[in-house]
């Protein structure tokens, strides 16, 4: 007859706690460089903005998440807030050493993901009709400017360094602009009155 080996009635071991009890996504207002590191000014979502301390600069308006006072990452309790990096969170598979940042759709405050988003558009909440509402692209395609709009940028640069003629030529086709809005508004428009308002000679 086998022996059984052990200790009789010993309990099961559990695995280590892993991720962070309490990381949410919080917004830069500000970097300052503290020495090595850089101390940011942070919004979770809180009466206050929190100062962190991190170990890289990041631009205002990047996600990152923090974990807030109180916490427990793993199973050590958080004493100041931290920036966390994909291991502290406990996301599963390569996730580099340094803070994780999240995309446009998190909130200050709003609890941090299970898991790393994935890259790509983030998922479009529908309302009942069907329409796409509440949530931004992670990567949206900006629309190409029009000829107008060309135009204009490449006047303004030649107004701002003293070209006269280009700032005329400038506020003739800012004011083309409004009388064309005006228009489409159903308004009455006419365009000599609109250049005499304006100071304009005709062009």
């Amino acid at each position: 007859m086998a022996a059984r080996e052990g200790v009789s009635g010993a309990p099961k071991l559990k695995d280590a706690p892993t991720g962070c009890s309490n990381a949410v996504c919080g917004i830069v207002e500000a970097s300052e460089a503290a020495g090595k590191k850089t101390s940011l000014t942070v919004d979770v979502g809180e009466a206050e903005p929190l100062k962190v301390v991190s170990p890289e600069p990041f631009d205002a308006g990047t996600r990152i998440v923090v974990a807030l006072v109180g916490s427990t990452i793993g199973d050590v309790e958080v004493t100041q807030p931290t920036i966390c990096t994909a291991a502290m969170l406990g996301w599963a598979g390569p996730g580099g050493t340094g803070p994780v940042t999240l995309p446009k759709a998190f909130s200050p405050g709003e609890a941090a993901p299970d898991e790393k988003p994935k890259a790509g558009k983030a998922k479009a909440e529908v309302d009942a009709l069907g329409n796409v509402v509440g949530v931004e692209a992670m990567f949206v395609s900006k629309p190409k400017p029009t000829k107008e709009e060309k135009e204009i940028a490449k006047l303004e640069k030649a107004a701002a360094k003293g070209d006269a003629k280009a700032a005329l030529k400038l506020q003739h086709l800012r004011l083309r602009q409004e009388i064309a809005a005006k228009r489409a508004a159903g308004e009455e428009v006419y365009t000599d009155d609109e250049l005499e308002k304006a100071g304009l000679d005709p062009p």
